[in-house]
């Protein structure tokens, strides 16, 4: 028993299988030594633990489930596959097998069994049906026609994507069929041919055919053959026959893509090339030699040959910026710098722009980017330094100039006023009378035009701010009326103010530039009236929400304005236009003034004026109503307008914020949807990604102006041959104008500031009458 017992032990030990044994609670009590290369343990470190241990969790649950059944009932199992952690962490797939283990008296004492390592062969199962299922979806999906053909051509076996190719049946090939039935005739000698070139051997490759369907359509294929040999012998062909139609019209479309791109990179400027890491070779377009000034024929495209068209000033920016995007790992690299053109040794500007595209590793594979040739742009942006420049030094200069005169000019001023109004109180004879009251007025006239020059050098520089605050017109009104009372009493003017009803009492905005212009007005409006009447008149244009839009208007029955010279009079320095204007004085400069105010405020100031009868001044302004809780001062409602069409999609190009705030709440009250471009450039933009019904244009924008956009929008639609609605939207409010813009090729005009009325009545004009319409309710 001693040596078939010692027999038995060397087995084991020398068996490639683990050998265990656990006890009721599947703790281990005995292991092989080949436990050591199962799982890296030596047996001592397992004996006690609980073979579960070895598991993961969700393992342990697994195998658990599938044991504990059977340990209930203390029955043998086989070939149970588990998943054990080794020693140093992998996985390890286990087969295992064991019996129940019983004592004398037939209690259950644990199990005893067999661990065997099938890790290699479940990685080839694994492989094998990985394989398997590759083949199958490789044939299933194979889009080729199959077939096999004698020397003759004749159809031996086809594929079923042979029939459905080329619209044959089962019974048409049981009937027989020849390959060279399915060639064009034109080509079919050509086909016999390369059969031929394939027994003598002759490497020929996929040739194209023009194959024949059996309804007479015809349509490209790529066929590839090898020959079928038997007892060095060849019996036949064995073929793949690939429709390429798909492949042919890509083709097309790729070669018209490629010279849109080519075409489209010449106008732009731009060219592209990409660099490939791992072969060290670089493409360029057509443009990008272009760009260079050298050509495909005498220069071979290369990082060191690239830095030789460098500006020798600018190489070491660009190799250290370009090293620099790669040791950091950069996914983009973007610069500017100068070259010299090649064929012409002309220094040229170029914008680069390239995307680095890396392997998991991090090592570089290739890098894709763009240069487009900017010299004209860095020509004009130097010019514009150069005179941006200038202008700041001019305006400067012009600031401590005015600056400087306006200090020299009131210290005198101070004295010359001061002690006019001390020899007011004098005893002076008639004749000295006369002399101060010439000193004192033309005192006065030097400060009012030292003033007028400072405010408008603060507008013109943008310095001049607005103050929002409450204020009840009213009561500038009536202070008004106080310093003009003397001028009018002394000309014999009659005055007249009237305020509606509906103009509320409390508004919050600019009461002191307010004032001024108004005081500018009246003072004009007595100064060039000889006889007859000034008027002041003050009315509600719109209500909005808790916006209005006020309408003062100053009417006077002076010498009027003639109508070709309406528009001069708000330039600076103008001061009339005939010998009664300049014996009125003044400096010209109150009306240039009042207008940059009232257009700072979101207004304007527009003129109606006939010569020898006279002249009404509107200052049209948006302005906030103050709204107290307490005491809410709510407007009448007047009559509204509604659109009963459908809700248009606007676009609103306007860069001025109050505009925009009423212009965009008037519309959307309406109904419509309201985008806004802040200029012309935008609105261009805005209107490439969007659809739109309708365009409100500002004609004076920044960056570009309203009449540079629709002329560019106009030109876009001779190629699209779509027209949209586009409504000059400005305040040049002179006679002519609106005749003037409709020629440039507006649709519609309004004139700022607007009533909604107005609004409401040119979109009826402008838009189709069929579509869209307005009510009054």
């Amino acid at each position: 028993m001693s040596s078939e017992h010692e027999r038995f032990k060397k087995m084991v030990e020398d068996s490639q299988d683990v050998f265990w044994e656990f006890d009721e609670n599947a703790n281990f009590t005995y292991l092989s030594r080949k436990i050591k290369d199962l799982l890296g343990f030596e047996p001592e470190e397992l004996i006690g633990l609980n073979a579960f241990n070895l598991m993961s969790a969700d393992e342990a649950e697994r195998v658990r489930r599938y044991f504990d059944p059977i340990s209930k009932r203390h029955l043998p199992f086989k070939h149970l596959e588990n998943i054990n952690i080794h020693k140093d962490g992998h996985e390890v797939i286990i087969e295992s097998s064991g019996t129940p283990i019983f004592d004398e008296e037939g209690l259950f004492r644990g199990y005893r069994g067999i661990d065997r390592d099938i890790s290699a062969r479940k990685q080839v199962e694994t492989f094998l049906r990985e394989s398997e299922e590759r083949f199958r979806t490789i044939a299933e999906m194979l889009p080729g026609a199959v077939f096999e053909l004698d020397l003759q051509g004749n159809l031996r076996f086809a594929s079923r994507r042979a029939f459905e190719l080329f619209g044959y049946s089962a019974e048409d090939f049981n009937q027989g069929l020849n390959a060279f039935e399915m060639v064009v005739p034109k080509e079919r000698a050509l086909a016999r041919d390369r059969m031929h070139q394939r027994i003598s051997g002759e490497e020929v490759g996929g040739v194209e055919y023009t194959a024949l369907r059996k309804d007479g359509s015809t349509f490209p294929v790529i066929l590839n053959m090898i020959p079928l040999i038997k007892g060095h012998e060849p019996v036949g062909f064995l073929g793949i026959m690939t429709d390429i139609t798909e492949r042919k019209l890509a083709e097309d479309s790729l070669r018209k893509s490629q010279e849109l791109l080519i075409e489209t990179q010449r106008i732009a400027n731009m060219g592209s090339w990409i660099f490939d890491a791992e072969t060290n070779q670089a493409t360029w377009s057509e443009e990008a030699y272009r760009i260079f000034g050298v050509t495909p024929q005498t220069f071979i495209p290369s990082y060191i040959n690239f830095l030789n068209i460098v500006h020798p000033d600018d190489r070491a920016f660009v190799e250290e910026t370009y090293s620099k995007s790669l040791d950091e790992g950069r996914e983009t690299s973007e610069f500017e710098h100068r070259i010299i053109r090649m064929n012409t040794g002309e220094v040229g500007y170029v914008h680069l722009k390239c995307r680095h595209e890396y392997h998991p590793d991090g090592t570089r594979s290739r890098t894709v980017g763009m240069l487009q040739d900017i010299t004209d742009r860095k020509k004009n942006e130097l010019a514009l330094q150069l005179a941006s420049k200038s202008a700041e030094f001019a305006n400067r200069a012009k600031s401590i100039f005015l600056a400087k005169v306006s200090h020299e000019i009131r210290t005198p001023l101070t004295a010359i006023v001061g002690f006019g109004e001390l020899m007011e109180d004098a005893e002076l004879t008639t004749e000295h009378r006369k002399y101060l009251d010439a000193i004192n007025s033309a005192g006065s006239t030097l400060s009012l035009l030292i003033n007028d020059i400072l405010d408008l050098s603060k507008v013109e520089s943008g310095e001049l701010v607005i103050k929002q605050e409450v204020f009840s017109l009213q009561e500038h009104i009536k202070k008004l009326i106080d310093i003009q009372k003397q001028q009018n009493t002394n000309k014999n003017l009659s005055f007249d103010v009237s305020i509606d009803s509906d103009v509320p009492e409390s508004l919050v905005g600019d009461q002191y530039r307010i004032q001024q212009i108004m005081l500018n007005l009246l003072g004009n409006a007595i100064k060039f009236t000889e006889k007859g009447s000034v008027d002041l008149a003050v009315s509600l244009a719109e209500k909005s929400g808790y916006g209005i839009l006020l309408d003062i208007a100053v009417k006077d029955t002076g010498i009027g304005i003639p109508t070709g010279l309406q528009e001069q009079i708000f330039e600076p320095f103008f001061q009339g236009f005939d010998s009664r204007s300049h014996h009125c004085g003044g400096s010209g400069l109150g009306l240039t003034i009042s207008q940059s105010l009232a257009g700072l405020m979101g207004g304007t100031i527009r003129v109606e004026s006939q010569e020898g009868v006279g002249s009404t001044f509107h200052l049209i302004i948006p302005i906030q109503i103050k709204i107290d809780n307490r005491s809410e001062n709510h407007l009448p409602e007047k009559e509204r307008l509604h659109w009963s069409g459908p809700a248009l999609k606007v676009l609103l190009a306007e860069d001025n914020p109050i505009n925009i705030q009423l212009v965009k709440a008037v519309l959307e009250n309406m109904g419509h949807v309201v985008t806004v471009a802040e200029n012309g450039m935008v609105a261009l933009d805005t209107l490439q990604a969007n659809t739109f019904d309708l365009m409100l244009m500002d004609i004076q924008m920044p960056v570009m102006d309203g009449i540079d956009a629709l002329s560019v929008l106009r030109d876009q639609e001779q190629i699209s041959g779509k027209h949209l609605m586009v409504i000059a939207l400005t305040a040049y409010a002179l006679i002519g104008d609106k005749e003037k813009y409709l020629k440039m090729g507006f649709d519609g005009y309004l004139s700022k500031p607007f009533t909604t009325k107005a609004l409401v009545d040119e979109l009826v004009r402008v838009m189709p009458r069929e579509n869209f319409a307005f009510i009054t309710k």
